[in-house]
């Protein structure tokens, strides 16, 4: 207990000198647009981006922060478009269209990449190389229809007045479970899309990434505070299951955590 308390001091101490840093505005601004670029498709002014880019943990660090903005745009649409009459299933297929163009095809991607390496029955770098091959098999295929099948389903089990939240809050713990995954995570490999990200990624990064979900604590507490428990377990546990069976954590597994994060997250909206 004292050496959490410790190291809760040591982090703290260690943000309170980055905020009071003269650089702290535009560090903060390079490593937002930097994630954002990671992980959507929305794009951002050619201008915006970096002279200097961050390193990529302090950036992906950012992660939840990006997801909550998604997550916020999901909301606007199944929230406008349920009170437009489309329904209560039409509009969270409509939330799931504009956000599989936002970003989430990217994390889908994933998710598709990793069933099709475990449908494959393969581990280590012959399962690296079947979800590395870009076509799409049928355990990927199978696996995004039922990922696009809970998400929408379950959204459209959550209240109407609480849809906006459920939103916000499961895209912002999802990407929380990617950074879960990140730290936890093994990468052993020279190259690849999670160089520089996975391998480098900290302690306090992971403290920075949890310091990103609070703006979102707004929505509800007891809910966001369980999707961000269920989320942080998904991501630790796809890190543990892909340690052993891949020999590290790819940007895929990562990806694949975030959805089932997401899932899970929109579970807890559905159920209480």
């Amino acid at each position: 207990m004292d050496g959490c308390r410790e190291k809760f001091k040591e982090f703290s101490d260690t943000l309170n000198a980055e905020i009071r840093d003269k650089g702290f505005k535009l560090d903060f601004a390079a490593r937002f647009v930097v994630v954002w670029t990671l992980l959507s498709r929305i794009p951002l002014p050619k201008g915006w981006w970096p002279r200097k880019a961050p390193a990529g943990n302090r950036a992906l660090a950012f992660a939840p922060l990006a997801g909550g903005l998604m997550g916020i745009i999901n909301g606007f649409v199944v929230t406008a478009a349920f009170y437009l009459g489309a329904g209560t299933l039409a509009s969270a297929w409509a939330a799931a269209a504009v956000y599989f163009l936002a970003g989430w095809c990217l994390h889908l991607d994933g998710w598709g990449d990793l069933w099709d390496g475990i449908g494959s029955g393969r581990s280590g770098n012959a399962l690296r190389e079947v979800m590395k091959d870009s076509r799409l098999g049928s355990f990927g295929g199978a696996s995004l229809v039922i990922a696009f099948g809970l998400w929408t389903s379950l959204l459209s089990s959550v209240a109407p007045e609480a849809r906006f939240a459920a939103c916000v809050t499961s895209a912002a713990a999802a990407r929380f479970a990617e950074d879960c995954a990140a730290f936890l995570g093994e990468y052993p490999w020279e190259a690849g899309m999670g160089k520089g990200w996975v391998d480098t990624f900290s302690p306090y990064d992971l403290f920075t990434s949890a310091l990103c979900l609070v703006p979102f604590l707004i929505f509800s507490i007891f809910h966001f505070a369980l999707c961000a428990a269920l989320s942080a377990l998904s991501g630790f546990a796809f890190a543990r299951w892909m340690n052993g069976r891949l020999g590290g954590v790819n940007g895929d597994v990562m990806g694949a955590a975030a959805v089932a994060a997401e899932i899970i997250s929109m579970a807890v909206w559905a159920v209480w």
